[in-house]
Parts: structure tokens; C-alpha cells; sequence
């Protein structure tokens, strides 16, 4: 049994006043924690390398306007995508080279584009788009949905396109890809040689595999006389 002391102490630890400030505390942190970080697109937009440093630091959750990303040739971290889960326009990620997996985009979860299509990636090299499975959403107002033009080499795994499929909002969302393959011209003769080469082996062999057949067999009949 607790004595009346023991009762009496508890019952002050337990007053009401405690009981509010705790209260306090923790609708804060909620809060903290799941408070919303508005941006403009511009704050995530660089035209060129010079201006990878002027992006915003601001861990932004929703962005408001489209992200222009194009004329970089590093390889710089740009951590400031992350955070990002709506994108109320478009990604237009253009002329890049070695950008690598800069532009990581993990957290995105909705994309409301207007007058261009939703994700525009055109003119890229080394390019790794990170889309994650988060994606859930994707709106536009413009006929084309998904806009992938001239990029080498793959930026975009088939998973992520089959999030971007599913994550439509049109039932037959259009893909719009034109991606070039570096060719070159080969030496034909070369080739021409080895495979004539080829042939005369193919045949000199089959020659001989014919002439064994046929003299084995006269063998086996001399044999049986």
C-alpha cells in the first residue's frame, strides 16, 4: 500500500499543468514535423553551372511553378530536390551532360503540369532521372503527357516508367520518345572476309564428315563379307 506522503507527491507530478505543457510540446513537434515548405519554381530552376549555387536551401515540400533544369556539365550535388513531394507545373530537364543522379526526386509524390507536359527530358547525357515508386499522381493540360527526346545513355530504368505509366491521371497517357543510338560505320570487307572464311571451314568440314560416313560404312560391309 502507498502511503498518504507517496500519493500526495504523485499526484503533484501528475498535475494538470504538467500534463498541458507536455501536450504543448508534442502538438509542436508534430507540427514541426509535418510542416509545409512553400516555393516558388524558380528557387529549384538553374540555367547553367554558375547557378547551381544560388539554389535555394530551403528543404521545399511544395513547389509552385515549373523547375527548369538545363545547361549543366558537372557533376555537382544538388541535394535541393529531395524534399520535394508536389510539383503544381512541369520537370524540364534539357542540354546536360555527367549530371549523373543529381536531380533526385524520391519524395515526389504529385505532379499538376498546365501548359507543358508533365516531365520534359530532352538533350542529355549521362543523365539518371530519380523517380521513386512514391509518384502517385501525374496531371497535365497539354496533349502530351511525357516528353523524352535525344537522350544517351538510358535515363530512366523501366520500373520508372511503369510508375509514370501508372501515376497518369489519363487512362492512355501519351509517351513522346525519340532517343538516338551512336552508330558507326564499320569496315565491310573485313567482315565480308571472316564470314567467307567461315563458309570454307563449314564446308570442308561437312565435306569430311560426309566422305567418314560413307568409306565407315564400306568398312562395315567388307566386315560382314
Amino acid at each position: 500500500m502507498l502511503s498518504k506522503g507517496k500519493n500526495s507527491s504523485f499526484a503533484k507530478q501528475t498535475s494538470p499543468s504538467s500534463v498541458q505543457i507536455s501536450l504543448a510540446i508534442l502538438s509542436i513537434l508534430v507540427i514541426f514535423i509535418h510542416a509545409e515548405t512553400v516555393c516558388n519554381g524558380t528557387e529549384l530552376s538553374v540555367e547553367n553551372d554558375a547557378e547551381v549555387g544560388l539554389l535555394t536551401e530551403k528543404p521545399c515540400t511544395k513547389v509552385y511553378g515549373n523547375i527548369v533544369i538545363r545547361n549543366l556539365h558537372s557533376s555537382k550535388r544538388m541535394p535541393n530536390y529531395w524534399t520535394v513531394e508536389e510539383l503544381y507545373g512541369s520537370l524540364i530537364i534539357e542540354n546536360t551532360t555527367n549530371l549523373g543522379d543529381s536531380v533526385n526526386l524520391q519524395n515526389l509524390r504529385a505532379i499538376h503540369a498546365d501548359a507543358f507536359p508533365a516531365i520534359v527530358v530532352r538533350g542529355n547525357q549521362g543523365l539518371k532521372l530519380a523517380i521513386g515508386a512514391r509518384l502517385g499522381l501525374v496531371s497535365t493540360k497539354h496533349s502530351i503527357t511525357y516528353y523524352f527526346a535525344d537522350n544517351w545513355p538510358a535515363y530512366m530504368t523501366e520500373s520508372q516508367h511503369y510508375t509514370l505509366f501508372m501515376a497518369s491521371e489519363k487512362r492512355r497517357p501519351i509517351f513522346l520518345t525519340h532517343n538516338h543510338f551512336l552508330t558507326k560505320q564499320c569496315d565491310e570487307w573485313y567482315y565480308s572476309l571472316w564470314t567467307f572464311v567461315f563458309a570454307i571451314l563449314c564446308f570442308v568440314a561437312a565435306v569430311a564428315l560426309i566422305g567418314i560416313s560413307i568409306y565407315g560404312r564400306r568398312d562395315e560391309k567388307k566386315k560382314i563379307l
